[in-house]
């Protein structure tokens, strides 16, 4: 190890005694300092000292990324111990390697998986998403997993053998959850997949999470799956973009039987969308016009432990039932966020709200925020239906944006999933 280091002014400076105190730390101090580096970082300083010579072998942490060739990491595994890792991040996205990615990704994250990896992600940040096959992903030992552009085309992506997984996030990718769904383990917190396009096609299929905690579901493509029963759940956010089949009334075939929309099938009381998340506390729905909610909140859920709640445009629709079905379903609602966005110049309403029952909202209301932007109009009919229902002037607050400062969507604060060692 050198004894002498640089100064500020890149002047040498003499290590007071001489001595090599960063290697005079245990190994277990080391192996951690190691494992805050990039993996070719580590590798380099086996030329420190004999002591440094094989100490990245046994690194805590694998983080690849486009520095780190194809070939260099063939060999760097091969070279390296079977040290349970705590860490891996391989990040995919020079495109100067494409042929070998695609050729030895997977045998990568088996090589995690049998280092009984407990923090994972994988993001294919070049061209196409990464096939996977059968069983890639299965581990007792992953607590979290973060897949970005994965394919699993052929097979269902089953994780239900990952016991101990608690977060899992997909972002961009392609996911077969089975013609009869996929059931994710009991120990699964917080699931967050994003603008993902859900196999088989044409088929509405089933999501079963048990020990849910929290739940995004953002800009998916095709059916959105039945969400089955979530106790636990606390915090959720679903938000229907246009590449979803629910969207709007023009997708009209039934994604449960492959036939024309049918009660029969759709009203099947275990296979509501909101049913399932009538038990989180703080709720965002967004859509620009989601069918999906004005048909399912037909079935009445009730919302008994909901505190927070923001909606989008789609609840001013059919003489404002969205909203109306929130107001009377929230008992305990403290906090209500309304957006309109341009999507809601588009909706046809009644000038004079007429209620069909009478009620009072929540005695635990504390505020109502709106914001809309001024080419939007409907404020007046929004404000007719709120004092209605017993909402005072007071715990209204209103903002207005002109239309090119429309930002959609812009109090969605997407989450994200933070892997740490």
């Amino acid at each position: 190890m050198a004894e002498r280091l640089c100064n500020m002014d890149g002047k040498k400076a003499a290590v007071p005694d001489g001595n090599d105190r960063l290697s005079a730390l245990p190994d277990d101090v080391l192996l951690l300092i190691l494992s805050y580096l990039y993996s070719r970082e580590a590798v380099q300083t086996c030329v420190l000292s004999p002591r440094w010579r094989t100490l990245w072998k046994s690194a805590l942490s694998l983080v690849l990324n486009s520095s780190h060739s194809p070939n260099f990491i063939n060999n760097m595994l091969r070279s390296r111990d079977q040290t349970p890792l705590r860490y891996c991040w391989i990040n995919a996205q020079d495109s100067c390697f494409l042929d070998e990615y695609r050729r030895d990704a997977e045998h990568w994250l088996r090589y995690a998986i049998s280092c009984k990896v407990r923090n994972l992600a994988f993001h294919m940040l070049v061209f196409g998403a990464l096939p996977l096959s059968a069983g890639a992903l299965a581990s007792e030992h992953l607590t979290r997993l973060d897949l970005y552009r994965i394919k699993s085309e052929s097979f269902s992506l089953d994780i239900s053998s990952c016991q101990s997984l608690e977060e899992l996030e997909v972002d961009q990718s392609v996911i077969n959850i089975g013609n009869t769904g996929t059931d994710f383990p009991e120990s699964l917190q917080l699931l967050i997949i994003k603008d993902s396009k859900f196999l088989p096609e044409g088929i509405r299929s089933s999501i079963s999470a048990p020990g849910l905690v929290t739940l995004e579901l953002v800009d998916c493509l095709d059916w959105t799956p039945f969400l089955k029963s979530m106790p636990s759940l606390e915090t959720a956010i679903i938000r229907i973009g246009h590449g979803c089949l629910d969207s709007s009334d023009e997708h009209n075939i039934c994604g449960v039987c492959g036939g024309w929309l049918c009660v029969q099938c759709y009203g099947t009381d275990d296979r509501v969308l909101l049913k399932s998340l009538s038990d989180a506390t703080h709720l965002t729905l967004l859509s620009p016009s989601s069918l999906i909610f004005r048909r399912e909140i037909k079935w009445r859920p009730m919302f008994s432990k909901l505190k927070t709640l923001l909606l989008c445009d789609w609840f001013v629709t059919d003489n404002f039932i969205g909203l109306v079905f929130f107001l009377q379903h929230s008992p305990v609602l403290e906090m209500l966020m309304l957006q309109l966005s341009n999507t809601s110049k588009k909706i046809q309403m009644s000038n004079v709200y007429k209620p069909k029952n009478q009620f009072m909202v929540s005695k635990h209301l504390r505020s109502v925020d709106i914001k809309y932007w001024e080419e939007v109009g409907k404020i007046e009919e929004l404000l007719n239906v709120l004092a209605s229902h017993g909402v005072q002037p007071e715990l209204i607050n209103i903002e207005s944006k002109p239309y090119k400062d429309c930002n959609y969507y812009e109090d969605y604060k997407p989450m994200s999933l933070k892997l740490s060692l």
